[in-house]
């Protein structure tokens, strides 16, 4: 890595023109001669003293007062160019970045050769997460399988972009699994300077159980994931729901998994789960079908709810169990998971009292409302949405979740939990003219991450592997990268340049005032 020299630059070379002024002492000293006494000897008493003055020579006298001036005239224009010392930028530490799964691998023994070259070539090594901590000096030497716990949800392509951006200009190594829940959202473009390689995330992770349904009382179907960096499939398995409980389900190419009880859930969950190896199969929960009804007004909201309609028939095929789904202007009397209230007027006591008994309530802007001109995101990586009119909000309970806000910080939906279910209140309505959600393209994922908000499609469980290049894309080599330069760090001389300036003035003062006295005594 080549450092650049020590120079001295200016703040505001154009001041250099002031030193013109040099020339302002020079023609004093050379024009501004004071006259000789003159003393008439024989006929000289007869000549003019005009012939005297063109007879007269240009030469220069008061040689250290003349220096003084000359010094002082240039430190004052040196002072005004602001005159700096540029120290040279130190060495850039390439940085080294792993995901915390990649600790937990079983490539991580193969890796500490690797890792340990690039440590002592000057490399810092920080985990792929909040912060960029540094590793310790001593890395373990085997898998740890406690490590991967810490970044579950950790979502690497939007760390990267981070690390780019908090190390400019630095080579960065990243190391991380290929597994696709890590990998959300819009790949970036990162510079040149980034070389990605993943490693497998565990030796038996190419089957895994991505979801368990039971769409009858009496039956069970499990969809088994099998794949790898080149492909991934997915097969169902059925049968007859079991009699009794806990039950063995032998399924090919995975461990021995077992269904049981949990309180009021079933589970589907490794038979003997090794404490020792890293998770390779969560629990997976049995899942029925979710039973959604959408009522609406027909005289005001017949509008909103064909935009529901769409977006939950969309959002339905990707629930793993399905959706029973119910569009109506009359109120549903099933027993429902989810109830959308499209009206302006609240929903009745008797609606409101399913909430305890595990009913979700979604409840649309009424009457009153104001119109703004902001946007709000419907997700941590979602894209901002147009809002235009929103209801007037209402005071927040001592249990209310806010769960969306505008750009201006205010609440634009709100969770209100209560027994086993929870009311929600969103502050605007599924209309074209109150935000832009229905019509950009969002109102089924909103829906889909709102309805199932732990693990829609077997989010924890799954496994896919992207390939390796997928993972990584680089910025065409025209893209100019942001702070791609460290900022130099100057030394300002110009204090000392004023200091020298004002000590040179007192000497001329000094210089100046013996040769008056001189002259005068003269």
């Amino acid at each position: 890595m080549l450092i650049s020299p020590a120079l001295l630059t200016f703040a505001n070379p154009a001041a250099l023109l002031a030193l013109a002024g040099l020339l302002v002492p020079l023609a004093i000293h050379l024009w501004n001669r004071r006259p000789g006494r003159v003393v008439p000897v024989g006929a000289l008493r007869w000549l003019t003293p005009g012939a005297n003055r063109r007879m007269r020579q240009l030469h220069l006298t008061q040689w250290p007062l003349l220096l003084l001036r000359l010094a002082l005239l240039g430190l004052l224009g040196l002072a005004i160019a602001g005159p700096r010392w540029s120290k040279p930028a130190p060495p850039l530490r390439p940085q080294v970045l792993l995901s915390p799964g990649v600790l937990a691998s079983p490539a991580w023994p193969l890796l500490l050769p690797t890792l340990d070259s690039l440590r002592r070539s000057g490399a810092e090594l920080r985990y792929l997460g909040a912060g960029f901590r540094l590793l310790p000096d001593s890395l373990p030497q085997a898998p740890a399988p406690a490590v991967a716990q810490q970044a579950a949800s950790e979502w690497y392509w939007g760390r990267a972009a981070q690390a780019a951006d908090s190390f400019p200009n630095r080579p960065l190594r990243i190391y991380t699994t290929a597994e696709a829940k890590h990998f959300r959202g819009t790949r970036p473009l990162l510079p040149a300077r980034v070389r990605w390689q993943t490693v497998p995330a565990a030796a038996d992770s190419g089957a895994w159980v991505q979801a368990a349904v039971r769409p009858v009382p009496d039956s069970l179907r499990l969809v088994v994931g099998y794949g790898s960096n080149t492909r991934t499939i997915f097969r169902n398995y059925r049968q007859a729901w079991p009699a009794q409980l806990p039950h063995a389900l032998p399924l090919p190419g995975l461990p021995a998994m077992q269904l049981v009880q949990q309180g009021r859930r079933y589970v589907v969950q490794p038979q003997q789960p090794d404490s020792a190896k890293p998770a390779t199969q969560a629990n997976v929960i049995v899942q029925k079908p979710l039973r959604v009804a959408v009522y609406f007004d027909a005289r005001t909201h017949t509008e909103d709810a064909r935009y529901a309609r769409a977006a939950l028939r969309a959002a339905a095929s990707a629930f793993p169990a399905g959706m029973q789904l119910q569009v109506s202007s009359t109120l549903p009397s099933d027993s429902l998971d989810w109830l959308i209230w499209l009206s302006n007027s609240p929903a009745p006591a008797a609606v409101r009292a399913q909430i305890n008994q595990g009913l979700n309530l979604l409840q649309t802007a009424g009457r009153q409302a104001q119109a703004v001109a902001t946007s709000f995101s419907p997700g941590a990586y979602a894209t901002a949405a147009q809002l235009f009119r929103r209801a007037v909000a209402t005071p927040l309970g001592a249990r209310s979740q806010v769960l969306w806000r505008d750009a201006a910080g205010q609440p634009l939906l709100v969770r209100q939990p209560a027994g086993r279910g929870a009311e929600y209140r969103l502050l605007t309505r599924v209309h074209p003219q109150w935000s832009s959600l229905p019509t950009d393209g969002q109102l089924p994922e909103v829906l889909l991450n709102l309805m199932t908000p732990d693990a829609h499609l077997g989010a924890i469980n799954d496994f896919r592997q992207l390939d390796a290049a997928q993972v990584l894309a680089h910025a065409s080599a025209d893209t100019p990268e942001r702070n791609l330069q460290p900022a130099t760090r100057y030394a300002d001389l110009q204090p000392w340049v004023a200091l020298a300036a004002g000590l040179l003035f007192g000497l001329e003062r000094l210089f100046a005032r013996r040769r008056t006295s001189t002259a005068t005594a003269a």
